[in-house]
């Protein structure tokens, strides 16, 4: 979800939010209910609700956390019944960082993303795209011609500008903001593995990646994350923040070079192990120097022993 606040999704302006906040939009979980509560301007609502009687539309401005192509949305009316937006369209574009730290008001140029759609009651509508846009980095989300919408989600990969080979710079190859990615993972029952290479270092236990209790003998988890570039890798940090009773025992990493987007999947590629088990604390940022600096990867496996939560897994490498 390029736009989720967990990825640094923002609201930038805003044609009218006078019964809910356009903020709640970015929230990662469901709209929630609660029936009876009022604030100073009308029933409190989770979303983002405008007043009526709009002649035209509404709209909201949202900075996507991190360069993308899009290739889909969830428009969520949430618990919005009788007061929803009825129908909503979508339009984005590209700005340039150098232009954006010029400061003032910004020219945006809008290309039509997803036409005008209807949209129901209380409900999560999924619109996927023919083919993926370009890179954008806003959206203009308009609703017809008012009321409120749950939640927004717009999914898509993120398209970083990374450095060159030959730069030499050391960097997290797994952050989701150069393009790593989750791709394959054994358990994610409590929650997804996908929070492992978000930023910051999460709030809560909801914000990392936990599997569920193992009640086999010699049991493991894993989960692999492809790097946004082939690279050497040198060092790590393996976060268990928040995890306190509920922490792995261990963790080995093992990684390989592979031009497969899982190569979990292919039996005949070779996995090489970076990190030897080691033993995991609760609540701690764990770092590690890794083993085949000189080797290039493209993808790492972190297993961990027997099972429970990592808030976060960071891959530093040139």
């Amino acid at each position: 979800d390029l736009a989720g606040r967990a990825q640094g999704g923002r609201i930038v302006d805003v044609s009218d939010e006078f019964f809910a906040s356009a903020d709640n939009l970015l929230q990662t979980h469901d709209a929630v209910s609660k029936p009876n509560t009022y604030t100073e301007n009308g029933a409190w609502m989770d979303g983002w609700e405008s007043r009526r009687h709009n002649p035209d539309h509404d709209w909201v401005i949202i900075k996507l956390g991190f360069p993308g192509s899009i290739s889909g949305f969830n428009i969520d009316t949430g618990h919005f019944n009788g007061n929803h937006a009825p129908a909503a369209s979508v339009e984005a574009c590209f700005i340039s960082e150098e232009t954006l730290k010029q400061g003032g008001d910004i020219d945006f140029h809008w290309e039509p993303v997803l036409p005008r759609v209807e949209l129901g009651p209380a409900s999560k509508h999924y619109f996927q795209l023919d083919e993926p846009t370009a890179v954008h980095n806003f959206v203009r989300l308009r609703i017809y011609p008012d009321g409120g919408v749950g939640r927004f989600h717009v999914y898509g990969h993120v398209r970083p500008n990374l450095p060159s080979a030959s730069s030499k710079q050391l960097m997290d190859l797994a952050f989701v903001g150069n393009g790593g990615r989750v791709v394959a993972q054994s358990d994610q029952h409590y929650t997804p593995s996908s929070n492992l290479i978000l930023p910051d270092r999460g709030h809560n236990m909801g914000d990392g990646w936990e599997t569920r209790r193992s009640r086999e003998p010699n049991h493991c988890d894993w989960v692999v994350v492809r790097l946004g570039m082939p690279g050497k890798l040198e060092k790590c940090d393996i976060d268990t923040h928040h995890f306190k009773g509920n922490f792995p025992d261990g963790v080995e990493l093992d990684a390989c070079y592979s031009d497969a987007e899982d190569p979990s999947l292919e039996p005949d590629v070779a996995w090489f192990q970076i990190l030897p088990r080691q033993r995991l604390s609760a609540h701690q940022q764990h770092h590690f120097s890794l083993d085949l600096r000189d080797r290039v990867f493209t993808h790492v496996r972190m297993t961990i022993y027997p099972d429970g939560g990592v808030m976060r897994l960071r891959i530093y490498g040139r």
